[in-house]
């Protein structure tokens, strides 16, 4: 099994101004740092300390007060990692033992999260261990209204910090708040001011978590957070295509007009899946919507097989599947947790019934 051995990644995103410099400053100071390397996009609007880092060719890799150490990436994130993994070996000292890596503001995180997947270098050395993103607390409603990428960064995120607290009514951070969980019911929302936060945030969020070297598969799939958020929904209105199907939806709640394209929902299918239905299902689903597929986790049981697998999309791009041990889940039923933009669930829904129901007409 490959992915325990590969090196953690943390993506810290949110929109301009959210703050992710601000909680760098006070990370890169803490001893939970250490042994990490981060990545920040030289472009941004302001960087770290000026005192810890310089925007120096030719000083590629900096040693930061706890331990860790900071490099600044130049367009292509393969040939940054491997020139500052190169740097610090020269330099007589350890590997890191963790990434964290800053987006712009206006970053697609999906964009990034795609190229830990497809960059063969990078995909053979990493693994995603989670998205955290900021968002401002008074400005996060008005910029998730007018802005996309800050709606992307929120569906696809892992965790969500609430910034600048401090700065905002109880009401404006509730409304915020309400928000966040109707884009994205399943991320760990915390409230921040003035970056006092543990580092220790960024991580565990991860299928396979390395302090205590085992599968935490219920806490990266969070099913259960799209029931506990799921819409009222006639009874009847996945009857017809699921009638005789073993999926069931759920959605998640869904109120306001400008998030009303971004839907988180899950799926769970009771009996072992076909391989041939799966991989059809997920390939038209590819081939027809997987630019709007913003992210797609899923723990799978088929009838080939007597252990699960752990897939995880984004957009039309997907992870190797990696298999997981037995004693990892506690039942047989296939969960798929879905992130779309302008994807129903019905039309999800649909779709598997379709390939599964052909088979079993074909046998």
């Amino acid at each position: 099994m490959q992915e325990p051995s590969l090196l953690p990644i943390n993506v810290l995103t949110g929109f301009l101004g959210s703050g992710k410099t601000t909680l760098l400053n006070r990370w890169v100071h803490q001893t939970s740092m250490r042994n990490t390397l981060v990545v920040i996009n030289e472009f941004g609007d302001i960087g770290l300390d000026h005192q810890l880092l310089t925007h120096s060719d030719e000083q590629a890799v900096i040693e930061m007060s706890s331990g860790c150490l900071c490099c600044t990436l130049r367009g292509d994130l393969s040939r940054t990692l491997q020139e500052a993994l190169e740097d610090i070996a020269a330099q007589d000292k350890p590997l890191p033992s963790r990434v964290v890596i800053e987006t712009t503001g206006l970053a697609e995180p999906t964009s990034l999260l795609q190229l830990l997947m497809t960059d063969h270098w990078l995909a053979h050395r990493f693994r995603l261990d989670s998205v955290v993103c900021c968002v401002d607390a008074a400005n996060g409603v008005a910029t998730l209204e007018a802005h996309r990428e800050s709606q992307h960064q929120v569906a696809v995120a892992d965790k969500l910090l609430i910034t600048k607290t401090d700065l905002a009514s109880e009401e404006t951070v509730s409304r915020l708040a309400n928000q966040l969980a109707k884009l994205n019911p399943a991320a760990e929302q915390w409230q921040v001011i003035n970056g006092e936060l543990s580092a220790d945030l960024l991580v565990g969020s991860g299928l396979y978590r390395t302090d205590t070297q085992g599968y935490q598969v219920e806490q990266w799939l969070k099913a259960s957070s799209y029931a506990l958020h799921q819409a009222e929904t006639p009874s009847s209105a996945f009857s017809a295509p699921l009638k005789n199907s073993t999926m069931s939806p759920h959605r998640s709640s869904d109120h306001s007009h400008h998030s009303s394209n971004i839907k988180a929902f899950c799926f769970s299918v009771n009996e072992p899946i076909k391989p041939e239905a799966l991989e059809n299902w997920l390939d038209i689903l590819m081939s027809l919507m997987g630019d709007k597929m913003l992210r797609i986790k899923a723990v799978v049981h088929l009838t080939d097989r007597e252990t699960p697998l752990a897939l995880h999309g984004v957009q039309h791009i997907f992870h190797p599947p990696a298999p997981l041990p037995a004693n990892s889940v506690h039942d047989r039923v296939s969960r798929f947790v879905f992130i779309t933009q302008n994807v129903a669930p019905e039309t999800v829904a649909e779709l598997y019934t379709f390939f599964n129901s052909s088979k079993e007409v074909e046998e």
